[in-house]
């Protein structure tokens, strides 16, 4: 039986300050990196992934959802945690987070997709302990990016919805992932003066899909708007996923 999301709405008024506390003696570095499910259902996806800089990096997962608890409150313990990868991802150069939503219906369909980033990004937003409410700004403003712990976000999405041909194929795993990479681990990626990949390398990246029959569309890459990259549309010209307006009713 899945995690039920009823609780997700409403949203309005005054979020709740986060409980946790970077002393929680739970906390275990094993666990993020090597004992969580949601490390081994983005194994296949990190080894397989045509990314060229995915297979060497260095991941942290979420713990596993408490079906004993409500989405949000799943979503408060997940905040926790992810704030620990924060405060650590710098000392210990860790690449990224993963939050593993493992049951298909999470992610059997882009509109599905969709409702799920949405609510998992909006709870992160209202459990942010800086208190940013980065989901309560203007999403379609270019100056917007997801932000949680004082760190800018770059959000990326893989969803058992889409095909072997596409750019976001899970490689066999089941779950819906959302992958977060803090801003600052681009930074040996990218060449003095710059604030994201270049031209020759994004060119690089897609030729390596490309060659690999998982053609993506470059244009979304260009557009001002971070949120129009986090979810791909399942055609490559296909509009733009708009997740930020999808409703929190529940899933």
């Amino acid at each position: 039986m899945r995690v039920k999301m009823p609780e997700l709405c409403p949203f309005g008024g005054v979020a709740e300050a986060p409980s946790f506390s970077l002393e929680d003696p739970s906390f275990s570095v094993e666990d993020a990196e090597v004992n969580f499910p949601s490390i081994r259902n983005f194994e296949p996806i990190k080894a397989k992934t045509h990314c060229i800089y995915s297979a060497g990096s260095r991941i942290w997962g979420s713990p596993p959802l408490d079906r004993t608890l409500s989405f949000r409150e799943n979503m408060r313990r997940v905040a926790g945690h992810m704030a620990h990868f924060i405060n650590l991802s710098r000392a210990m150069k860790i690449d990224g987070y993963v939050i593993d939503l493992p049951d298909r219906e999470y992610g059997d369909s882009v509109e599905a997709l969709a409702r799920s980033t949405h609510a998992v990004l909006r709870c992160l937003s209202d459990f942010d302990p800086m208190g940013e409410g980065c989901m309560d700004k203007a999403i379609e403003d270019p100056a917007w990016c997801f932000t949680f712990g004082g760190e800018r976000i770059f959000v990326n999405t893989f969803a058992p919805c889409y095909p072997e041909s596409h750019a976001r194929y899970g490689f066999g795993s089941q779950s819906t992932i959302i992958a977060m990479q803090p801003r600052h681990t681009f930074a040996p990626m990218v060449r003095p003066g710059d604030s994201s990949l270049g031209p020759a390398i994004r060119q690089r990246i897609r030729t390596i899909f490309n060659e690999h029959g998982r053609s993506y569309a470059g244009n979304l890459s260009m557009v001002p708007y971070e949120a129009y990259r986090c979810i791909r549309p399942m055609q490559p010209d296909g509009p733009v996923v708009r997740w930020w307006e999808t409703p929190l009713d529940g899933i």
